[in-house]
């Protein structure tokens, strides 16, 4: 295919969508917000297909599924899958990244959500409540003065997420808590971008009890204010109806809910 004929695609595509999907800019092409979305769920649609196409012709390795999002798969699972399979050498896992929640079904076999904290449902865990804090590197708290109140943050670099804006304004008003947001010097659409940003000293984010409880305990991250707000929301884990049939699935729960129960004291 030549490349006048790839961009009238796209073009035709872009108009059937009503929106841009690509932006040019001095750094090649680039996916908008919209081609980001868009991206993520033709990602997710191809794996369950190639996921159904394997398991219906009897080939290819079995794997437990676990849906995260970026940021709980980059900074919770993925440092301590390791260990878990060098105990547990015979189960295969496989890591989806997905912000949006995937319910567990014959696909996905594990996942997590953030609810209200009386939820319930059937094969689901609670793990921890819902804390935000503020995080920072210690390189960064080198290189500053460390902020002794909530009104010092006004003379610090301060990291914003859009992604995780909505809820952050909903229990901001609760608590009298300003919105990083609407002061943040470096905005980013994903909460992973947010945290490796911190991680490089580039400033102060927000971080969540259960995504940053490996990069705090590590110290990667540290708090530069013991503030904090309790959310009346909490993370879940939840599993497949069959999670109860499946052995291999109920260790990998059981090892999840171990790993965690330090956030649950």
């Amino acid at each position: 295919m030549t490349q006048p004929s790839v961009s009238h695609s796209i073009k035709m595509f872009e108009k059937h969508c009503g929106t841009g999907l690509f932006v040019r800019d001095n750094r090649g092409v680039q996916l908008t917000e919209a081609g980001r979305q868009l991206y993520d769920e033709v990602r997710v649609g191809f794996r369950r297909l190639e996921q159904r196409l394997e398991a219906i012709s009897g080939r290819g390795t079995q794997y437990i599924t676990f849906a995260a999002s970026t940021s709980l798969a980059a900074h919770w699972l993925a440092p301590q899958l390791y260990d878990f399979q060098a105990e547990h050498p015979d189960i295969r896992i496989k890591v989806v990244a997905t912000d949006r929640d995937i319910d567990p079904d014959h696909e996905v076999d594990v996942t997590v959500w953030v609810r209200p904290r009386d939820f319930d449902r059937g094969n689901s865990w609670f793990v921890c409540d819902e804390i935000i804090f503020r995080v920072c590197s210690p390189a960064y708290l080198l290189s500053h003065p460390a902020p002794q109140a909530v009104d010092d943050l006004v003379h610090h670099q301060l990291i914003g997420c859009l992604s995780q804006a909505h809820g952050l304004v909903r229990v901001g008003r609760a608590c009298r808590w300003r919105c990083e947001r609407d002061q943040a010097n470096i905005v980013f659409n994903d909460s992973q971008l947010t945290l490796q940003a911190a991680l490089a000293g580039e400033g102060i984010a927000l971080g969540w009890s259960l995504t940053a409880q490996q990069l705090v305990k590590n110290r990667l991250l540290v708090r530069p204010l013991p503030t904090e707000i309790k959310t009346e929301r909490a993370f879940f884990l939840l599993a497949s109806d069959d999670v109860s049939k499946n052995k291999r699935c109920k260790i990998l729960v059981d090892w999840f809910l171990a790993q965690s129960e330090e956030l649950r004291l």
